[in-house]
């Protein structure tokens, strides 16, 4: 037993020194980055989604890490015929949704210089998402005044569970030795909609 101990304490000794002597090795640190992006999709409307990231690199290659929330309100357009009056009525009903999503992607790096990195990005993606959709609305037109008395909107809250994989790119150019600014992309296929995120923010180097 005893001797088994001390083969396995040598053992992780020995590995620990290796990884420490790996990472001294190599110039690339840990980053983490927060990022603003918009959602071109339609899934929800659109909206935006603040997020943040944490990079861990190994040479050409790494993993990442990612957790955001989004939030969309949008607006749902319904036309009512008026006989009356020989008209259609537009009535802007407003929606909302909140999602929260997590990533975790694999990453290749063809581009890796002392001011600028590129990483092509592949990986699952995992999210939960709230939303207020119309169930009923009552309303009244006043023809005299032309305009509505009253609009009285029921909402349905719904919720989804999104599982799927996502693909994107990363461009990070480093201003100061430790600090840059991101470009970034993501387009996520999920089972109940997907989304395609553009946006930019900070990368800082641990």
């Amino acid at each position: 037993m005893k001797n088994s101990l001390l083969k396995w304490s040598i053992l992780l000794v020995c590995c620990f020194n290796n990884l420490e002597s790996s990472a001294a090795a190599d110039s690339t640190k840990i980053s983490i980055s927060l990022n603003y992006t918009i959602d071109l999709s339609d899934t929800y409307g659109g909206g935006n989604q603040f997020s943040g990231e944490v990079t861990i690199p190994f040479s050409w290659f790494g993993v990442k890490g990612s957790y955001g929330h989004m939030n969309s309100q949008y607006y749902t357009l319904l036309e009512v015929p008026y006989d009356e009056l020989g008209a259609t009525l537009e009535i802007y009903i407003p929606e909302i949704s909140f999602m929260n999503l997590s990533a975790v992607s694999f990453f290749l790096r063809p581009v890796e210089k002392k001011r600028i990195t590129t990483d092509i990005i592949f990986g699952a993606s995992m999210a939960r998402a709230k939303s207020f959709f119309v169930k009923n609305i009552e309303y009244e037109y006043d023809a005299v005044e032309e305009q509505m008395s009253y609009v009285f909107t029921d909402y349905h809250y719904v919720r989804n569970s999104h599982f799927g994989y996502h693909a994107g790119i990363d461009i990070t150019v480093y201003f100061f030795k430790n600090i840059g600014i991101q470009l970034n992309s993501r387009i996520h296929d999920m089972n109940h909609g997907s989304f395609f995120f553009v946006g930019a923010g900070l990368s800082f180097k641990l």
